[in-house]
């Protein structure tokens, strides 16, 4: 399966991924036009952006989730007591993926508390990992019944949060230790993805899902890898067409 990465997935929509729109917040955060305009840079190769979750709440982008196309509504809490707030508002049946990791915010104590809430029998429920995640909390999560997990977001730094083929060595190890915890989740790579090449090469790590991201800014490398022959659809990876 390939996912278009938030924010991306916002604007764009193909017959053959599934877009993640957001990330959106229990309370609106105003101010994205801003924020991208002083923050979003190309450096030495990497995108860099401090947008702080910038986005016009959740109740926004509940009107805008269309299941028939496939989207997914990626969320995050701001404060304590947001994951539960959230549950209640999203209906039972909506995709999620709850971004755990942005490091353009602050972590509230006991941050995870009420993640649980999400899991049912209606919905994907997809963690979205910091490149810095431990080996004993991706256990945590597995432990709590969590079992898609994508790898990975952005990785803190002085200019903001990094993204692009910086975070391959991340992805890699976080590929590891999720295969060595839970055999068949289901591990969505993301992060230097310009070609089906680096598809192939997460693949072969134990990938079955592909995340992209800033191959986004390139239209004609995006649209070579989503208009491929070889498109990878859910399961283990391997069946493409």
């Amino acid at each position: 399966m390939l996912y278009i990465a938030a924010p991306f997935g916002n604007y764009l929509f193909t017959r053959k991924t599934r877009s993640v729109l957001g990330t959106y917040t229990l309370e609106k955060r105003p101010g994205l036009i801003k924020q991208l305009i002083k923050t979003l840079r190309y450096k030495n190769g990497a995108w860099y952006n401090s947008l702080g979750l910038k986005n016009p709440g959740i109740d926004f982008g509940i009107r805008r989730y269309n299941k028939k196309r496939g989207d997914l509504l990626s969320i995050a809490a701001i404060k304590q007591g947001d994951w539960i707030l959230l549950n209640e508002k999203i209906p039972d049946d909506f995709d999620v993926e709850l971004n755990l990791s942005c490091p353009n915010i602050e972590h509230f104590e006991n941050y995870y508390e009420g993640i649980s809430s999400f899991l049912n029998n209606k919905r994907k429920v997809i963690i979205k990992l910091s490149p810095l995640t431990s080996s004993s909390m991706v256990q945590s999560f597995i432990n709590l019944g969590f079992n898609s997990f994508h790898c990975c977001n952005t990785l803190p730094t002085k200019d903001g949060g990094m993204s692009g083929k910086g975070l391959e060595k991340y992805v890699d190890r976080l590929i590891k230790i999720i295969k060595h915890f839970k055999e068949d989740a289901e591990i969505i790579a993301g992060g230097g993805i310009k070609t089906l090449e680096d598809i192939e090469r997460y693949k072969e790590l134990g990938a079955n899902s592909f995340s992209l991201g800033t191959v986004c800014f390139n239209i004609g490398n995006f649209y070579k890898i989503t208009h491929a022959r070889k498109i990878y659809r859910q399961g283990d990876g391997s069946n493409l067409e």
